[in-house]
């Protein structure tokens, strides 16, 4: 399975969301010594508007039955990246 992609609404949702799974994947809250803190990596919008977004690379096993439904397509998370990650699209 390839890469799937969750929208959050606002900008530190995704990333809030990832640290949350990870602890979930832990079993216990993180130590401050460990150094991963995320489970799935994300984007933020570079603009005060649209949000931010989950990478799922697997499974997403520990993402609720909601969250899964809401999985957007490749091509609707790459719609919002040309929007709202400009300056992330334009070749070196």
């Amino acid at each position: 399975m390839g890469m799937r992609y969750l929208k959050f609404e606002n900008k530190d949702e995704a990333e809030q969301r990832s640290r949350e799974l990870w602890e979930d994947r832990l079993g216990a809250p993180k130590k401050e010594e460990d150094i991963t803190e995320f489970l799935y990596s994300f984007e933020v919008s570079e603009s005060e508007v649209g949000g931010s977004y989950l990478l799922v690379d697997d499974e997403g096993a520990l993402l609720t039955n909601e969250e899964k439904e809401a999985l957007d397509s490749e091509d609707t998370y790459l719609d919002w990246k040309i929007e709202y990650q400009p300056e992330a699209m334009v070749p070196d």
